[in-house]
């Protein structure tokens, strides 16, 4: 079973760096160029440890580790003094909820996880990309601290109350954080187990069977890396985000793919009318609206439609698996444009072909405006087939899920020396 402990993290002083908002940043892997010049601007924001300014090409990530070694000698940066568990809640609005709604409430929380390879204890449900993982690499081998967390789902009895019922309790009181951050209400409370039950109690429970990345495979390669390669102290365990399946609050959203650099979009089609029944539709807000499980949006400069796999033609090019995997709206895409374009989706990304976007408006504007020729809408993936592929060690392609609220960077840091 995977074994989870508490932890001193080291956090922002609001004496010094005022209100956490200036100093919180998204994860770095959804910020573009124009939000990081926009947040690195404030002096204590956590972008330039998270995501150093690539401008400084390879001495980037020593900066990182110079700047983070800076901030603690100021006092910015302060190391709690005994080992934690960090109740987090988060209150957001679900993307496309009515104007009236109210909000929905995340609750998990953050704590170590010693390192195991995935299959056992720790399980795996998505493929990773090389760039990423180098780029990780290298900035955790300079600053030796994980930056954001790993985010993973257990599973508690009850449905999740069990789980739900002590985070109820370990969130009362004052928190010791509390902001709003991209219109997402955060606030962190602290217990140490020794001392608390509850908190012991949950570090228990969550640890009583295997426990699902929901995001962060990167992240979680790269620590096995570090581990192996490099070691030393505190290289064995990672700073985790826990949520209950059943009862953590999270919503899963699609990514959405985007193809440009393709010799002509008239062969695609093509291909792709062998592959699938395509109902034509010429308003990119109608394929959207018409999305359903099972069912993929297409659109083009010569306009688009919703995709129903011939299921007689698509069956045979999807990988061996379980039924939950080869069901998917990601599953499918990858193996008809591997067949159509001859190319795998590790190779369309690695040639620039192949961009995921999480905002579907954003997506159909890149074929439109010209910048690329062709974008896949796809349904989100539901957390129950997470739990499936990842219970049967199987891997879906990259950016298969999109979790969201995300958590913020910058509420608790985790140094490997301590």
């Amino acid at each position: 079973m995977p074994e989870l402990l508490p932890f001193p993290a080291l956090r922002y002083d609001q004496t010094v760096v005022g209100d956490l908002r200036s100093v919180l940043c998204p994860p770095y892997d959804v910020v573009g160029a124009e939000e990081r010049a926009r947040l690195a601007r404030q002096p204590y924001n956590a972008i330039r440890l998270e995501l150093p300014d690539a401008a400084d090409g390879e001495g980037r990530y020593r900066q990182a580790a110079q700047l983070l070694a800076d901030w603690r000698a100021s006092g910015a940066l302060r190391l709690d003094d005994r080992p934690m568990v960090y109740t987090y809640e988060q209150a957001y609005t679900s993307p496309g909820a009515a104007s009236d709604e109210a909000p929905r409430l995340a609750r998990g929380f953050f704590c170590r996880l010693r390192l195991e390879q995935p299959g056992k204890g720790v399980l795996r449900h998505e493929r990773t990309l090389r760039a990423p993982k180098e780029d990780r690499f290298r900035l955790l081998s300079t600053t030796r601290a994980n930056l954001s967390p790993v985010l993973l789902l257990f599973r508690s009895p009850e449905d999740g109350a069990a789980s739900g019922q002590l985070l109820e309790r370990l969130a009362q009181g004052t928190p010791i954080a509390a902001t709003t951050f991209d219109g997402v209400r955060q606030r962190l409370w602290a217990a140490d187990p020794s001392r608390s039950a509850d908190a012991q109690r949950l570090l228990d429970l969550a640890s009583s069977g295997p426990l699902a990345i929901a995001d962060g495979h990167h992240r979680y390669e790269t620590a096995l890396r570090y581990r192996d390669e490099i070691g030393g102290p505190g290289c064995d365990a990672i700073l985790c985000l826990l949520y209950d399946a059943d009862s953590g609050g999270l919503t899963v959203l699609p990514t959405h793919r985007v193809l440009r650099g393709l010799p002509e979009t008239e062969s695609l089609l093509a291909g792709l009318q062998d592959l699938f029944e395509i109902e034509p539709m010429s308003d990119a807000a109608a394929i959207q609206s018409g999305l359903e499980q099972g069912s993929i949006g297409l659109w083009t400069r010569q306009g688009g439609g919703l995709l129903a796999p011939r299921r007689e033609r698509i069956d045979p090019l999807l990988p061996a698996g379980s039924k939950a995997l080869r069901a998917l709206d990601v599953t499918i895409l990858a193996s008809a444009l591997q067949q159509v374009l001859g190319l795998s989706t590790a190779a369309l990304d690695e040639q620039g072909k192949l961009e995921y976007i999480k905002d579907a408006d954003q997506a159909v504007s890149l074929v439109s405006e010209g910048a690329a020729d062709a974008c896949f809408l796809l349904n989100p993936t539901p957390v129950q087939a997470v739990l499936e592929v990842a219970s049967a060690g199987e891997l879906m392609p990259p950016k298969s899920t999109y979790f969201v609220p995300k958590a913020a960077t910058g509420l608790v840091f985790n140094l490997l020396s301590t």
